[in-house]
């Protein structure tokens, strides 16, 4: 039954033709949280490169850059994913996202702030590196379940379903830890799913 498989294909047609006007919503709005979904992209493709820049760039740069852009993403992912969870439940009649979408910003705001006290990791085995790599651990299981939840919604736009499994993916690549390096791409490639999702349902306004 799919009921007891998440990842089982919606018996029902894709996006149905319920009411375009959507209570709290205007195109504007969506539009302003397209862009910032775009903001956010560049932002984590710029902290994800600067990891390998090393060369270019004296550590103590990229500690500083990090930091404070790490600091400024996360609050910016927070607040869209947040946006995101209410417009999937106004537009899409989402349900049993308010959990993971919770856990995933309060841990994400939990763990970027015990990385700022911790400071970068030595690569010694001790235990900031061992909270570390459960943090990293935990933020791909919370990571993971969202994915899940999300790919259980119905009628949905194609950009929402690829976001639900960019989710899954990037969750199961920062369990495994040793993919957690490469795990920053589905995740990036995830927020430009939920950008084409804010300008598809403003283009859909726009069209009311």
């Amino acid at each position: 039954m799919q009921d007891d498989n998440p990842f089982a294909t919606p018996a029902v047609p894709l996006v149905d033709s319920q009411p375009r006007e959507l209570a709290g919503w205007t195109a504007a709005r969506l539009n302003l949280l397209g862009w910032l979904s775009l903001a956010a992209v560049l932002g984590n493709v710029l902290v994800w490169l600067s990891s390998f820049a090393g060369a270019w760039l004296e550590q103590a740069q990229l500690q500083v850059l990090n930091d404070w852009l790490g600091v400024a993403l996360v609050l910016l992912g927070c607040y869209l994913l947040l946006q995101l969870k209410q417009l999937a439940e106004t537009r899409f009649n989402a349900q049993g996202l308010q959990r993971p979408v919770w856990a995933m910003v309060l841990f994400s705001l939990l763990f970027e702030g015990g990385m700022l006290l911790l400071g970068e990791p030595s690569g010694e085995l001790d235990w900031p590196l061992l909270l570390s790599l459960a943090g990293v651990f935990v933020l791909g299981a919370i990571s993971l379940w969202l994915g899940i939840r999300l790919l259980r919604v119905e009628n949905v736009y194609p950009s929402f379903r690829l976001m639900a499994w960019l989710d899954i993916a990037g969750g199961v690549m920062l369990m495994s830890l040793l993919l957690a390096l490469l795990a920053p791409l589905p995740l990036i490639g995830a927020l430009l799913a939920q950008m084409l999702l804010f300008f598809r349902v403003a283009a859909e306004l726009q069209e009311a």
